[in-house]
């Protein structure tokens, strides 16, 4: 079995870095923030979870010929990264994508639908696209509340702040190893 999911990944390193110097400001405020590392930054499309080897050179197919190859067609769409947020408590700390949403949309509607069709892959539950980038994860009994209202100010304050650009060429098929210090991403090429 291999722990994968389908994503678009950041490749702009002043974009990384100008995100990974906002999560160390977050994390100084709260030391048990878990910070994505950079070469990990990335919008997941679909979260496979488990699949069998067998399926992801399938997989792997269906993006390159009928996502990357006919959506795509060797164009670059660019897209911006701008503001911060946060999901189910301050558990995920995010920044918002900002752009030609409906292509994402697309994306992850086509990208759906040939999985289910063609390999009988469950559909995700939620069908609309969260466009964001997951910056850094925060468990509730880990967060230091003489901090936490400084905190929440951090990120209230940067809903507008601008972190750079996000090209995007093609959807990647991604491989998550995980470990004690965190996971380990790779890409799945056949």
């Amino acid at each position: 079995m291999i722990r994968s999911f389908i994503a678009l990944e950041l490749n702009d390193q002043e974009t990384k870095d100008k995100i990974q110097s906002y999560g160390k400001r977050l994390k100084s405020n709260q030391p048990n923030l878990k910070l994505v590392d950079p070469q990990n930054l990335h919008m997941t499309v679909k979260f496979l979870g488990n699949i069998k080897e067998s399926l992801a050179p399938k997989i792997y197919k269906i993006l390159t010929e009928e996502i990357n190859e006919k959506m795509f067609q060797d164009k670059i769409y660019e897209f911006k990264l701008k503001g911060t947020g946060q999901f189910r408590k301050y558990s995920v700390i995010w920044i918002k994508l900002i752009g030609n949403l409906k292509f994402l949309q697309d994306i992850k509607d086509n990208v759906e639908s040939l999985l289910n069709q063609q390999l009988k892959i469950e559909r995700d539950k939620r069908s609309k696209i969260t466009p964001h980038l997951t910056i850094g994860r925060l468990k509730p009994n880990k967060i230091n509340y003489k901090n936490f209202e400084s905190f929440k100010n951090l990120l209230n304050d940067n809903k507008n702040l601008e972190f750079g650009p996000f090209k995007i060429r093609e959807v990647k098929l991604k491989k998550s190893v995980l470990t004690p210090k965190g996971p380990i991403y790779s890409d799945l090429v056949f």
